[in-house]
C-alpha cells in the first residue's frame, strides 16, 4: 500500500523539469539503421565520444559494458579465415585495434565508462585502474551499504584510459520496480560511486569525493562544495519526471554533424543504447517500462537540482505515534458520540492525513505513509461501532479488496507473459530471411508454445559461405523458467558457433560446460545440433539426448538416423559427444522434431507415437521442407483434435536441392 501511493504521488505530479542539465545520447532504430547493427565497431563509439564532446559536453557517461575484446578490430576480423594470406594478415596485425583507438579517444576526452556490481563469483577480467579516492568523514560507512562481492568490468585498456568508474547498479523492489537508486555501494569490501556520482565527479573536475557518517550510517557524500544527502544506505529515492523527448538526441544526428556547435554545453551526457532488442529496461513509479539510461539522467538530474524524495529512518515511529495518538482519541470520543458522527470524525482525520500526506510531497519531498494510521484506525472506529457486524462487513471487504489486488495482479502477469512470448518468438530465427542461405537449400521451421512461453528453440544461421549451421532442442519444463532457460541456450549456442567455428561435437560439449555452471534449478536441454556443408550435402550431427531426426527421400521410406547420442544438456558436465556424418542426395529432406509431437495427446490421453510420425511423413513426398513441416502438423492437430497442448510443438526441415558449384 505504501508502494502503491507514493507511485501514485509521483504520478499525479512528476517533476517539474525547466532546463535539461544532462543530455541521453540515444543509440535507438534509427541510429542502427544509419550505423550498421549492434555492437558497433568500437571506433564509431569513439568517433561519438569525441564529436559530444566538441559539442561542448563537460564530461561524458558510457552506460555499455565492453568486457571482451572488439571482434571487429582489423587483426580479428578475419581471424578464423585460412585462406587468408600472410601477408594481409601482417598487414591487418599492424593496424590498431578499435579498442587502443577508443582507448585514445578516452584520453582525450573526460569519460567515465560503467561497471557492474555482481552477487556472483569473480569474473575473469581484473580491474586495471585503481578506485575513485574516497575520503571517509567519520566512521567506516562501508558495513551500511549495499554489499557486492564481484564485478564485471570493462578490458584493461578501456579501464586504464577512462578518467573515471561508476556502476550502473540499481535497487529494485520485490515488484521489479525501481524507487531508489544507491549513489555509493561496497564492492569487495571498498566504497565505490555510482555512474552518477562519478559522472558529476569528473564534470566537476574533483579529484576525490567524501563520504559523511556517524554511527548510524550515512549522512551524504561531498563533492567539492556540494553535499549530496542520502538515506543511511547510502541510496537516494529519485522524483521520477517523464521521459522527455528534450533530454534526448540520437547518435546519429550526432555523428552527421547536425547539432550546431555548443549544443551540450555545461551539460554532461551519457551515451546509452535504447534501440528495440538492445535496451536495458525497467518500471519506475511514473512508467511501467523505462530506459536504464534514462533512470541514471534522471538521478543526475535528481543531484543537481536536490529533488530527490526523502523518507526518513523516524517515519515509521511517526506512522507508528499518529497511529497510537488516534486510537485513543477515537475510542475517549466515539462512544460519547452517535456512530454517524463517529464515523464522519474518522473520515475527516483520514482525509486530513491524506492531504497533509500530499502537502509534505509536494513541498518539501518528505515521504511520510498515512496509510498505516489511516486503516489501523478503521478497524478501531469499527470494532466500537459495530462490534461483530463491522468485523464481518470488514471481512467482505478485505476480501473483495484481496480479489481486485489478485485480480490485477493476473492481468499483470498475463501482460507480461504476452510480452515475453513476443520477444521470444522474435528471437527465433526467421527461416524465408537467412542471411547467405545458398539457393541450393531450403530451411523452414515453426514453433508453437504450450503456454503463453515455452522452452522448445531452433535456430539457423550460415556460419560462412558455405556452411549451415542448425540446432533444435527442448528445455524440461514449461513456462517462464523453460523459456528464459530457452533464451540461455539458444544466444549461448549462436554465440560460440560464430565464435569458435570448431566441430558440431566440441561446440555441443562447451555449450554443455558453459549452460552447466549456472544452473540452480537442475533443469536440462536436449538438443541436436548440426552443420550441413552446401556444397555437398555433407551433414555432422550431435545429439544430445533428443528425439532421432527423419531422413526422407522421394523414393524410398523415412528412415530414423539413431546414430551417435549422448545425455541431454547439463546431465553431465564433462561428456564428450560425438558425432554423426551422412550425405544429402539433391531433393532429400532431414526433419528434425521436439517431443511436442510424438508426445501429443488427444482427449483420451493417447500419444500421436513416433510412429505416426513415420507414417505421416511416409504417405506422400512433401517435395519442400515446408510441406513437410506444415503436413506433420497438421497430422498432429487432427489427431489431437482440439485437446489442450501438453508440450511445446516445433518442426524443423532442411532440403538439399542440388550441389552447388
Amino acid at each position: 500500500m505504501q508502494n502503491l501511493l507514493f507511485d501514485a504521488y509521483q504520478r499525479i505530479l512528476p517533476r517539474a523539469v525547466e532546463r535539461f542539465p544532462v543530455i541521453i545520447v540515444d543509440i535507438d532504430d534509427a541510429s542502427l539503421a544509419a550505423i550498421g547493427r549492434w555492437p558497433w565497431p568500437r571506433i564509431e563509439l569513439a568517433r561519438l565520444i569525441e564529436a559530444t564532446h566538441r559539442l561542448g559536453a563537460l564530461a561524458v557517461g558510457l552506460d555499455i559494458l565492453m568486457p571482451e575484446a572488439d571482434d571487429l578490430s582489423p587483426s580479428r576480423l578475419l581471424s578464423g579465415r585460412a585462406e587468408i594470406s600472410a601477408k594481409v594478415r601482417d598487414a591487418l596485425t599492424a593496424l590498431p585495434s578499435n579498442d587502443s583507438l577508443l582507448a585514445n579517444s578516452l584520453r582525450r576526452v573526460p569519460v567515465v565508462i560503467a561497471r557492474a556490481a555482481l552477487t556472483g563469483r569473480e569474473t575473469e577480467n581484473a580491474v586495471a585502474s585503481k578506485p575513485t579516492p574516497v575520503v571517509f568523514v567519520g566512521p567506516s560507512p562501508v558495513r551500511y551499504l549495499e554489499s557486492y562481492p564481484a564485478e564485471l568490468a570493462n578490458i584493461p585498456d578501456i579501464e586504464a584510459a577512462a578518467s573515471g568508474h561508476g556502476y550502473v547498479n540499481d535497487a529494485r523492489d520485490a515488484d521489479g520496480a525501481v524507487r531508489v537508486m544507491p549513489l555509493v555501494i561496497a564492492v569487495k569490501g571498498a566504497a565505490v560511486p555510482a555512474l552518477a556520482l562519478e559522472l558529476l565527479r569528473v564534470a566537476t573536475g574533483q579529484p576525490q569525493y567524501s563520504v559523511r557518517s556517524d554511527a548510524g550510517g550515512l549522512l551524504g557524500v561531498q563533492l567539492g562544495n556540494s553535499f549530496i544527502a542520502t538515506d543511511r544506505d547510502g541510496r537516494i529515492r529519485p522524483h521520477f519526471s517523464p521521459a522527455y523527448a528534450a533530454r534526448r538526441v540520437s547518435a546519429a544526428a550526432i555523428l552527421r554533424g547536425e547539432l550546431a556547435a555548443g549544443a551540450l554545453a555545461n551539460r554532461v551526457a551519457i551515451i546509452g543504447a535504447t534501440a528495440v532488442g538492445i535496451s536495458d529496461i525497467a518500471a519506475t513509479p511514473l512508467a511501467a517500462r523505462m530506459d536504464g539510461v534514462e533512470i541514471q539522467a534522471q538521478l543526475v538530474e535528481n543531484i543537481l537540482f536536490g529533488s530527490r524524495l526523502i523518507r526518513t529512518a523516524q517515519a515509521s515511529w511517526w506512522e507508528l505515534a499518529v497511529f497510537t495518538a488516534l486510537g485513543v482519541l477515537l475510542a475517549v470520543l466515539l462512544p460519547r458520540l452517535r456512530p454517524l458522527y463517529g464515523v464522519l470524525i474518522f473520515l475527516a482525520i483520514a482525509a486530513a492525513l491524506l492531504l497533509g500526506s500530499f502537502t509534505l510531497f509536494q513541498c518539501l519531498h518528505w515521504l511520510y505513509d498515512p496509510t498505516f494510521p489511516i486503516a489501523g484506525n478503521a478497524l478501531v472506529v469499527g470494532v466500537l461501532l459495530t462490534a461483530g457486524y463491522s468485523a464481518s462487513d470488514r471481512g467482505r471487504r478485505e476480501l473483495g479488496e484481496s480479489l481486485g489486488v489478485e485480480r490485477r495482479e493476473r492481468q499483470r502477469v498475463a501482460g507480461e507473459l504476452r510480452a515475453a512470448r513476443e520477444i521470444q518468438m522474435g528471437m527465433l530465427a526467421d527461416p524465408a530471411s537467412i542471411h547467405g542461405l545458398p539457393s541450393n537449400v531450403e530451411v523452414f521451421a515453426l514453433l508453437e508454445p504450450a503456454e503463453e512461453v515455452g522452452g522448445d528453440l531452433y535456430d539457423a544461421f550460415i556460419l560462412d559461405e558455405h556452411r549451415l549451421f542448425f540446432m533444435i532442442g527442448d528445455v524440461s519444463g514449461k513456462g517462464v523458467p523453460a523459456s528464459l532457460f530457452m533464451a540461455l541456450t539458444k544466444t549461448l549456442s549462436k554465440s560460440l558457433a560464430r565464435r569458435e567455428k570448431s566441430s558440431v561435437e566440441r561446440l555441443l560439449s562447451a555449450v554443455n560446460q558453459e549452460i552447466s555452471q549456472e544452473n540452480p534449478a537442475s533443469m536440462f536441454v536436449t538438443a541436436i545440433m548440426g552443420i550441413l556443408d552446401t556444397r555437398s550435402g555433407t551433414v555432422e550431427l550431435c545429439n544430445a539426448g533428443h528425439n532421432a531426426p527423419v531422413l526422407l527421400r522421394a523414393n524410398a521410406a523415412p528412415r530414423t538416423l539413431e546414430g551417435a547420442s549422448g545425455p541431454p544438456l547439463c546431465v553431465d558436465e564433462e561428456f564428450s559427444y560425438a558425432a554423426q556424418q551422412l550425405k544429402l542426395e539433391p531433393g532429400e529432406i532431414l526433419v528434425l522434431i521436439t517431443d511436442g509431437v510424438s508426445e501429443a495427446e488427444d482427449n483420451q490421453q493417447r500419444q500421436y507415437g513416433s510412429e505416426s510420425v513415420i507414417e505421416t511423413l511416409a504417405a506422400e513426398f512433401p517435395g519442400t521442407a515446408a510441406a513437410a513441416c506444415e503436413k506433420l502438423r497438421a497430422d498432429v492437430k487432427r489427431f489431437t483434435a482440439g485437446a489442450p497442448a501438453s508440450d511445446d510443438l516445433t518442426i524443423m526441415a532442411i532440403r538439399f536441392k542440388q550441389k552447388s558449384k
